[in-house]
């Protein structure tokens, strides 16, 4: 059960998360304001991809743009929740790991010319849906996120790291089921929280041990 002081330290969180990625006037509502009734936190059991990518140098414009696009494709594609990105790094929320995998495969496959790192990773997350400017938007908080981050910087250049709890050892493949029980409904939410705010073959997926 959730006290007092775990709402507040999560609160916290979510407050500097959002800090540079939001316009100070809608920060400054969402925590001081009106829309601060809306915050609300659930946790659930997701997969997280993180990407990491060293941009080509002389290059960081376009490439940053091709980057983008590609994984705004791939997202809409696969269904999953797009965080805000910085350099070129991104995370991507889902309910179902077999989604997940597939889209990061396809994303590690289209990043021509770019070094790209991908990590997977399933468990428990904290998120954090709040209503900003008219529209419902949605962001992982917790030690799930920085594992994403953590596993991705193990890859390879060019290569994905799943975690054990995405793969399925007894069928040699990820898994393509979600859990369903308290299944996420991001129905209502946005898919991209950036917008509130602006040739690399597959070389190698990689599974955790442990």
């Amino acid at each position: 059960m959730e006290t007092s002081q775990d709402q507040a330290l999560l609160l916290e969180a979510l407050s500097d998360k959002v800090l540079h990625q939001l316009p100070q006037a809608v920060w400054r509502n969402l925590f001081l304001g009106d829309e601060r009734d809306s915050i609300r936190f659930e946790q659930r059991n997701l997969t997280l991809v993180h990407a990491d990518a060293d941009l080509p140098a002389g290059e960081a414009g376009s490439a940053t743009e091709n980057f983008y696009q590609e994984l705004q494709r791939l997202n809409t594609r696969h269904g999953g929740r797009l965080d805000p990105y910085v350099d070129a790094t991104a995370l991507v929320t889902f309910e179902d790991p077999g989604a997940a995998v597939r889209m990061a495969m396809e994303l590690q496959s289209a990043a021509r010319g770019i070094a790209l790192r991908i990590g997977v990773v399933s468990g428990p997350c904290t998120l954090a849906f709040f209503r900003a400017q008219g529209r419902l938007w949605c962001t992982p908080l917790g030690a799930q996120p920085a594992r994403a981050a953590e596993v991705a910087a193990s890859a390879k250049a060019g290569g994905i790291v799943i975690s054990p709890e995405a793969y399925d050892p007894a069928e040699r493949r990820a898994r393509l089921r979600a859990d369903t029980q308290g299944a996420v409904d991001f129905r209502d939410s946005e898919v991209d929280l950036s917008t509130l705010a602006g040739s690399m073959q597959l070389r190698s997926v990689d599974i955790l041990l442990a």
